[in-house]
């Protein structure tokens, strides 16, 4: 009962009680199915990912944990096991080593980050421009005694206040997709890693299956875009060659999805019955959604939970759709090497 309420109390993060339904409008209005144009969303995008992020952090940990992402799965894994073991592929992927100094860009409350710098030992810094998110992300360092060797940046991603050639590794874990330009942030990106160093990415596309001019595909792309807070959701083509034009070597890259035993999106879909993933099942979200119901009657959250809660039930349904429908990613993964000098690659 206490994680319910807690749910309820935390709707709207750093956002005045009394002003998120209009927050809940103005996120809406940038999107598709509102009117929404996707020059405005990208021109806009800081503000649409804070409020989005504002509005449905509380959802995300009261129904997935400290790690906000998707990870492929084994028969017999559990979800948290699955997800534990994608985030340490990453840090093999990086060849992390303890004393490493290692950026998590988009790094949400900071679970992936946390399991990181206890699997690898390496000092992990957390770059968001969510100040809730950033907030409870520290609270959950010192619970987790690792605050000493990990913490939280406040920045945009498309503008970092760090030096040149400043860390040993970056990744990121299903957050560039909220960029307004995959290639600007890549450079970024490139522009404070080392020399020799790798950039590692889980990124959310759009795979080839997808057809621009099929009506049913549209709409879901426009749904994932509005239940997830995306400007934009790009090809894996795309996000490669600005990976490429960033003046990264790319060392490989693949879809994950496509060899995972298990559908990545099984968590989300409302036949699958799940003991331990219980909040995300059929009867686990009717549940929550009727819980918020009840606590916005009651007052305890917020005017527009419930608004809230919908939109990320509509987002997670079109994101069972893409899946099944293998036209959505959210596991394109890359591994880019910047260069020891810019001689080694011309288009640095």
């Amino acid at each position: 009962m206490s994680g319910a309420l807690d749910l309820a109390t935390s709707v709207g993060g750093k956002i005045e009680k009394k002003e998120v339904l209009s927050a809940v409008d103005q996120y809406e209005k940038y999107h598709v199915s509102f009117g929404g144009r996707e020059e405005d969303r990208k021109s806009n995008y800081a503000d649409m990912v804070n409020k989005y992020y504002d509005l449905s952090t509380s959802f995300y940990e009261f129904g997935w944990g400290e790690s906000f992402h998707f990870a492929p799965r084994w028969k017999k894994e559990s979800l948290q096991e699955s997800i534990k073991r994608h985030e340490h592929f990453l840090a093999l992927q990086l060849r992390l080593e303890p004393g490493m100094k290692v950026l998590d860009v988009g790094c949400g409350i900071g679970g992936p980050l946390r399991e990181i710098a206890r699997f690898s030992l390496a000092s992990v810094t957390g770059l968001n421009n969510n100040e809730y998110q950033i907030t409870r992300g520290t609270t959950l360092n010192h619970i987790a005694g690792v605050d000493k060797f990990c913490n939280f940046v406040k920045a945009d991603f498309m503008n970092m206040p760090f030096p040149d050639n400043s860390f040993d590794g970056i990744y990121a874990i299903e957050a560039t997709c909220h960029a307004p330009d995959a290639l600007g942030c890549y450079k970024e990106i490139y522009r404070v890693l080392k020399p020799g160093q790798c950039f590692a990415a889980y990124e959310w596309c759009m795979t080839d299956s997808y057809d621009p001019s099929n009506a049913e595909h549209q709409k879901i792309k426009a749904e994932i875009e509005l239940g997830n807070g995306l400007p934009d959701v790009r090809s894996t083509e795309q996000c490669l060659e600005a990976l490429k034009q960033a003046g990264f070597e790319v060392v490989r890259e693949m879809d994950l999805t496509r060899n995972s035993p298990v559908p990545w999106y099984l968590p989300l879909d409302t036949s699958h019955i799940s003991l331990s993933s219980f909040r995300l099942t059929a009867l686990g979200r009717f549940l929550t959604k009727n819980m918020v119901r009840v606590f916005e009657y009651l007052r305890l959250a917020p005017e527009g939970s419930q608004r809230v809660s919908a939109f990320l039930e509509k987002a997670a349904d079109s994101l069972v759709a893409g899946g099944r429908k293998e036209i959505f990613t959210p596991m394109y993964f890359f591994l880019g090497r910047k260069p020891l000098s810019s001689e080694d690659n011309p288009s640095a």
